[in-house]
């Protein structure tokens, strides 16, 4: 897998570097941090760990699922 990048729900985009041969992602960099971004660490050139990418667990979660996902048997209930 190729290098990409990433962006957060800050705003901010992430350049995700992986190994050529493996594909694991090995260093994560911010690249160009939001101009609304109060996070102090979310400067360009930063390094963040894995947890750092994560969404907020306290933060509400949105799911939405389409008719096909539900036709497909990809969405078994819904509560």
């Amino acid at each position: 897998m190729p290098s990409y990048t990433l962006t957060l729900a800050c705003g901010c985009t992430v350049y995700v570097a992986c190994h050529p041969m493996t594909g694991l992602a090995h260093t994560r960099v911010v690249d160009t941090p939001a101009t609304d971004c109060r996070r102090r660490r979310h400067e360009r050139g930063t390094r963040l760990w894995l947890w750092e990418l994560l969404p907020d667990p306290a933060a509400p979660a949105h799911v939405s699922f389409s008719q096909s996902d539900m036709e497909q048997g990809r969405v078994t209930s819904l509560c």
